[in-house]
């Protein structure tokens, strides 16, 4: 996989109105838009986990940090499954690529020696224009583990991408995200260290309603655990008018917006 999902991602020409998402395993994810802006968020491509908390990656990752060329990399939070500090550095050798996350982010971007006029602050009920794309800060509850830790949601010309980041099931203080009409809706599911799961995800979606909805932080650790055809399940009862999609590593889903 490793050389062919960079390959797809940078050749891909992605007609208007429509957003090539990719999965790349846990929370992480990246996008192509029409106007060939490629974002990525919370990109986990090393063995980090493993070597600072023990935890074993299960999924081998589809595309290296060497082979990522993108415009813009968002870290919804500082942990190392969502801030990769083995593989930012390598995606900071390209001079394209910009950083923006919550200020722990930024303070670690300062300490592995990312380029300053590089790295923009997210801060919640914010938003910001970065690499042709909006990017709107919105809340997230991942408690003592991280405070400072938000969800994003990324405005590619009227497409509107919500990923959850870690979070509780905080319904009232979501409210925000889901006021900006998000079509697609990225939740986690593992239901572990205070993260929602499958049921309170689904719950997420009958709420916002997305017209795609697609499960993410799931079996990259079985610490973290994760339920996603319990999720597909309940989302078929509770939320039947969004379009289920299950991704496997690597994978596009190519997304049109409806007229």
């Amino acid at each position: 996989m490793s050389g062919k999902l960079a390959q797809t991602i940078a050749t891909r020409e992605v007609s208007k109105d429509h957003l090539a998402i990719y999965w790349l395993c846990q929370a992480g994810f990246a996008f192509k838009s029409s106007t060939g802006s490629i974002v990525y968020i919370d990109p986990y491509l090393s063995d980090l986990v493993e070597r600072v908390v023990g935890f074993k990656r299960m999924m081998t990752c589809p595309i290296a940090a060497e082979e990522v060329c993108a415009d813009l990399i968002i870290c919804t939070h500082e942990h190392p499954d969502h801030m990769d500090t083995d593989a930012l550095p390598v995606l900071a050798a390209n001079q394209r690529t910009h950083f923006a996350g919550p200020i722990e982010c930024m303070n670690e971007f300062a300490k592995i020696g990312l380029p300053r006029e590089r790295c923009h602050l997210l801060e919640e009920g914010k938003s910001l224009q970065l690499a042709g794309v909006r990017v709107h800060s919105v809340y997230a509850d991942h408690g003592e583990l991280a405070p400072d830790a938000l969800g994003i949601v990324l405005d590619f010309d009227g497409i509107r991408v919500y990923h959850t980041g870690d979070t509780a099931y905080r319904p009232q203080d979501f409210q925000p995200a889901i006021h900006l009409r998000p079509q697609i809706l990225l939740p986690c599911i593992n239901g572990a260290f205070g993260n929602m799961n499958a049921e309170e995800a689904a719950s997420l979606t009958q709420l916002a309603h997305p017209e795609v909805v697609i499960p993410t932080h799931f079996w990259m650790f079985v610490e973290q655990n994760g339920d996603p055809r319990r999720f597909l399940e309940l989302c078929a009862a509770m939320a039947s008018d969004t379009k289920t999609v299950l991704m496997k590593p690597g994978e596009e889903y190519l997304f049109q917006r409806s007229k």
